[in-house]
């Protein structure tokens, strides 16, 4: 069902009730206006004079962006247009949310098709059948060629596609731009330890998002050749740089080490990603495999180191907790996958432990066997969206299970990030543009008046991004401010000498209190301890008699901060502020 956010018919404004019939203001307007009460407020300036017809030329123009990244002799490099236009972000969040269709892949390709039975039935326990389906779905739905050893890891393409999506929706709702979109001209640079011989997570996040570089590390010298050739293969060379690195007491993320080669690998990076051996010793894997009642379900080819390392995959989290302590912000995102939800549970357990309640968890469900599990965390304030950190299963389409849906994996959920204030619903489309007016014009009078460090508006995406230093809306700090802003009683601690002069020393007109730390100091977005967005949504939905309608909500983001209670507090004042337009239905 079409959203009528953008029907040009529609007119909309800032601080302006809608009959449905008002010409809609221009950029320049809506900035004047909300520019009145003092607030800074940040509006695109290549939109400001233009009228409002230019907005969809404005728009097209947002993806044409081309993106650089860092090469090896640390110099830019711009990434050639994608070579097929319709491999978008949707294009790649698309994939493999129903299973395999063998038979068809067959007839696409060749070589898998000959190693299909009666040329639809695939025998997972055959090594060089597994080897070539990866190889298959690689070249076919990524554009990308490798080369696999016969006794290395052949990745599953669908599980590990699964991680890169759950990566980019990480960064791309916590970007320091608080833009809670793809930004194609952002650079990203991530950290793939133990990228294996197929250097798969490398190659799949450099393809679908052109302005990405890796630096991918190992300890096997065999998988490290062999990666090195799948990165010249697809001409990915100046993107991720292959880095050899010793097994033992080794760092994990070697940033200073790589810096101090001075080949212009950044100190600091966007994320770190791993997928740890999971047992803690071949007896392990011998005995756990013992116990089986059936034989894998799918061959295995790895190689011992592949396959085990001290402590097994919790031990290795926790080496790489332990380097986030001391790397800390270096880093925006650290992240794993697990092959147990038990390991998930004790890497929260410790996170928390550690006063890290910015984190991330995520369930990867391909098929009906296969699951995968993945754990995240930051030490930054910028929150991501609920779909990144409160583990959304990913891939295998709408019926896809979360970690929401059982108590013990809502047990490891961090604090939502996501609230709606306020809902209503439309019967028409025409009723729904009118709702987003009033609700647009609502959301302007319960913010209007806050002591807000920066308010951002997007009309075109009917959504307001603000940040406060604390509690501005409750009640002790109107309070306060009112307190600091009344006049002075004579013969009081505050009357005036004859200078002109307080006799605390303070001049004339100057204040305690909120007003005057807002004027003293002025503090930047990502020094706030609170950012927000609010935005004015509209989706499809049935009402309790069956029929079709559109509902349209507000809902607030908690963009960055620390604090769940301000989140909470402000939530709780939106609601109330939004009661009067949220009875009834149009």
């Amino acid at each position: 069902m079409a959203s009528p956010g953008n029907d040009p018919s529609v007119p909309r404004g800032l601080k302006r009730k809608h009959d449905g019939n008002a010409p809609r203001m221009t950029p320049s307007q809506r900035l004047a206006a909300a520019r009145k009460a003092g607030i800074e407020t940040h509006v695109d300036p290549a939109r400001l004079g233009k009228d409002e017809h230019d907005n969809n030329n404005a728009a097209a123009a947002t993806g044409s962006a081309t993106a650089a990244s860092d090469g090896d002799d640390g110099k830019s490099d711009t990434a050639p247009p994608a070579e097929k236009d319709h491999r978008d972000d949707g294009y790649y969040e698309g994939l493999y949310t129903s299973e395999l269709d063998f038979e068809s892949l067959g007839r696409e390709d060749e070589e898998f098709g000959a190693l299909l039975t009666a040329g639809k039935h695939l025998d997972f326990t055959d090594p060089a059948a597994m080897m070539q389906l990866t190889k298959t779905l690689l070249k076919r739905d990524f554009g990308l060629q490798i080369e696999l050893p016969n006794d290395r890891l052949c990745p599953p393409v669908p599980n590990r596609h699964n991680y890169i999506l759950w990566l980019k929706s990480l960064l791309d709702t916590s970007s320091p731009t608080y833009a809670d979109a793809y930004e194609p001209e952002r650079k990203v640079t991530g950290l793939d330890v133990g990228t294996g011989a197929s250097a798969v997570y490398p190659l799949l996040g450099c393809a679908q998002r052109p302005a990405w570089s890796f630096i991918a590390t190992d300890i096997d010298a065999q998988s490290l050749a062999c990666a090195r050739r799948n990165v010249a293969l697809n001409g990915l060379g100046s993107r991720i740089r292959v880095v050899a690195r010793k097994d033992g007491g080794a760092s994990l993320i070697p940033l200073d080490e790589l810096d101090g080669e001075g080949d212009g690998t950044p100190q600091k990076i966007d994320f770190v990603m791993t997928n740890p051996p999971f047992y803690e010793s071949e007896a392990e894997l011998r005995q756990l495999a013992a116990q089986k009642a059936l034989p894998p379900a799918s061959a295995c080819t790895g190689a011992p180191h592949e396959m085990v390392c001290e402590g097994g995959e919790v031990g290795f989290i926790q080496r790489l907790i332990d380097e986030s302590l001391v790397l800390r912000e270096r880093v925006q995102w650290y992240t794993a996958m697990v092959g147990k939800q038990s390991s998930l549970g004790v890497a929260v357990d410790r996170l928390r432990a550690r006063g890290i309640d910015n984190y991330a968890v995520a369930q990867f469900v391909q098929g009906h066997k296969t699951r995968r599990w993945a754990v995240g965390w930051s030490f930054g304030a910028r929150r991501p969206a609920g779909r990144a950190c409160r583990g959304g299963g990913l891939s295998g389409g709408g019926g896809t299970p979360s970690l929401a849906d059982g108590s013990t994996g809502k047990s490891l959920l961090p604090q939502v990030t996501e609230m709606t204030v306020a809902a209503r619903t439309a019967r028409t489309h025409a009723a729904a543009g009118q709702l987003e007016n009033t609700f647009w014009t609502q959301l302007e009078d319960v913010t209007d008046g806050l002591d807000l460090v920066q308010w951002s508006l997007d009309e075109e995406r009917l959504r307001g991004v603000g940040f406060t230093d604390g509690n501005v809306w409750g009640r002790a700090y109107r309070r306060q401010k009112k307190r600091a802003t009344a006049p002075m009683d004579d013969g009081g601690a505050g009357s005036r000498d004859g200078e002109g002069k307080k006799e605390d020393g303070k001049h004339e007109g100057q204040q305690n209190g909120p007003a005057a730390d807002r004027t003293k100091t002025k503090k930047e977005p990502a020094e706030c301890s609170f950012g927000y967005s609010i935005s004015i949504q509209t989706k499809g939905k049935q009402s309790a008699e069956g029929a079709a309608v559109h509902e349209v909500a507000a809902v607030v983001r908690w963009l960055q901060g620390s604090d769940f209670g301000l989140f909470e507090s402000f939530c709780g004042m939106l609601r109330n502020g939004f009661v009067a337009v949220t009875t009834g239905s149009l």
